[in-house]
């Protein structure tokens, strides 16, 4: 954990994200181009974005033939459980996991990974494809079914074979891998992974465990890891759950595929630490979900999820009797697979330079990632002397803060932003302290700027009047 030491001015402002794949959008993934039927071979695949209304944006391509270490990246037109989608915890890019091999490969679920490696896909929201993690280990004979990213420069994978090929959720070091790392032995079916709040889950639906599970501790890149049912989800064969949507700590939305009744979209609460079935939202009769995503904005929940009708679907959260309105549906001989609402993307910049105090230049970083509803996420600075006054202070600046002296300052303080308000702490034995920066729960966040920096007051430079050191100033784009 970093630790925060200073003054931590805050702005607060809109900012605009310019992207060809649009933050706010949603995007779900077909398999096909409807020209034949879908078949057990390699079969291209595309995501499809649309507005939240239903209205169609564009299509973009995953590759179908090698361009040097980027390999093709192709779905089986048939195994239902594949295509899972995902985007990066940080919200820079959308994964998809495939095999690469060009269209046309005979049963390719059950092809060596040897010979057909499988192959992660990184889509940047400029539409940037980097196909160059493809695994020579991974579900050999059987399907890949999905990658998740804190970052996009490492991956959990998910997906199944027998337990001599190593199957599980699975660790890639970096982008264009070629192996990975198995992290349970124990769990050979996996049908989801994602990352959230800077832990991995995922899915299963076999043995003893059926529903959303976690992968050890945080984001665990070393065997053996233990992945753990969360409490209150079933023990017992039945359910046939898919993707999930973290809304909240104690909010949890699962697909269930299942076409008996039963199958839908499933709201879970977490209850005295157990996890407890509310409701199920069905999207008509007798049709279940694979694909889930979703956004919380203003307190309300919106999904959006893919169908065993071959349809995406919107369903607004108003409670056990919300019903679910149809955005698209898949063309004859394509599939509909994973789905994702497009969250704005987190970043950091910096600005300026530091100025020092007796213990050297403070400076200013953060601890978690600044998404949307991340109540753990900390403003930080270090080296600063010990026991000095720390001042965080909130601010209203501007989109471009310009840094101006401090009367009385040594010369090379500037404030880049002008304070709203102050809190002052003091610097532990360490020279450090710590802000915690609570961002709510909503989606209409994303995009927000928060501009920061780090005074502080050093009694031991009694040079000047006003005895400031002061960090660079940085600049976050909120993610949601």
């Amino acid at each position: 954990m970093l630790r925060a030491r200073s003054v931590v001015l805050f702005s607060c402002f809109l900012s605009s994200v310019t992207a060809q794949i649009s933050p706010g959008n949603v995007v779900v993934l077909r398999v096909g181009d409807g020209t034949a039927a879908l078949t057990n071979a390699a079969t291209a695949a595309f995501l499809d974005e649309y507005t939240p209304g239903g209205t169609y944006v564009q299509t973009v391509s995953l590759p179908t033939a090698q361009n040097g270490a980027h390999r093709p990246v192709t779905l089986s037109g048939t195994a239902t459980s594949e295509g899972a989608l995902t985007q990066t915890a940080r919200a820079g890019h959308l994964l998809v996991a495939g095999y690469g091999i060009a269209p046309g490969g005979a049963s390719v679920a059950s092809s060596s990974s040897s010979s057909v490696n499988r192959v992660i896909a990184r889509i940047g929201l400029d539409e940037t494809i980097d196909s160059s993690t493809a695994l020579a280990d991974a579900y050999s004979g059987n399907n890949v079914r999905g990658a998740a990213s804190y970052s996009g420069l490492e991956f959990w994978t998910a997906g199944t074979a027998s337990a001599a090929n190593n199957p599980s959720v699975r660790y890639v070091a970096s982008l264009g891998a070629t192996t990975s790392l198995q992290l349970d032995a124990a769990i050979t079916n996996i049908r989801r992974v994602d990352v959230w709040n800077t832990e991995v889950y995922c899915v299963t639906a076999s043995g003893s465990a059926f529903g959303v599970c976690q992968v050890g501790s945080g984001l665990p890149t070393n065997s053996p890891q233990t992945t753990t049912l969360l409490p209150g989800f079933p023990t017992a064969t039945g359910p046939s759950p898919y993707d999930f949507f973290f809304a909240n700590a104690t909010t949890l939305y699962v697909a269930d595929d299942r076409t008996t009744g039963l199958g839908g979209i499933q709201k879970w609460v977490q209850i005295a630490g157990v996890w407890t079935l509310q409701y199920t939202l069905a999207p008509a009769s007798n049709v279940g979900c694979r694909g889930l995503s979703g956004i919380v904005a203003g307190g309300v929940t919106t999904l959006f999820a893919t169908t065993t009708a071959n349809t995406l679907v919107k369903v607004v959260d108003s409670g056990a009797a919300a019903t679910a309105l149809v955005l698209a549906s898949a063309p004859t001989n394509t599939a509909y697979r994973g789905v994702r609402f497009v969250r704005t993307p987190a970043s950091l910049q910096f600005i300026g330079q530091p100025c020092n105090t007796t213990a050297g230049p403070p400076y200013v970083g953060a601890a978690g990632e600044p998404v949307v509803g991340n109540a753990g996420f900390l403003l930080a600075t270090d080296n600063t002397p010990p026991a000095a006054l720390v001042l965080f202070a909130v601010m209203a600046g501007t989109v471009a803060p310009v840094g101006v002296p401090l009367p009385g300052a040594q010369p090379c303080v500037l404030v880049h932003v002008l304070p709203d308000v102050l809190v002052a702490s003091v610097a532990d034995a360490f020279g450090s302290a710590i802000y915690p920066l609570p961002i709510p729960n909503d989606g209409a966040l994303g995009g927000v700027q928060l501009g920061l920096q780090s005074l502080v007051l050093d009694a031991n430079l009694a040079a000047h009047p006003l005895p400031f050191g002061s960090s660079d100033a940085m600049q976050i784009v909120i993610g949601n």
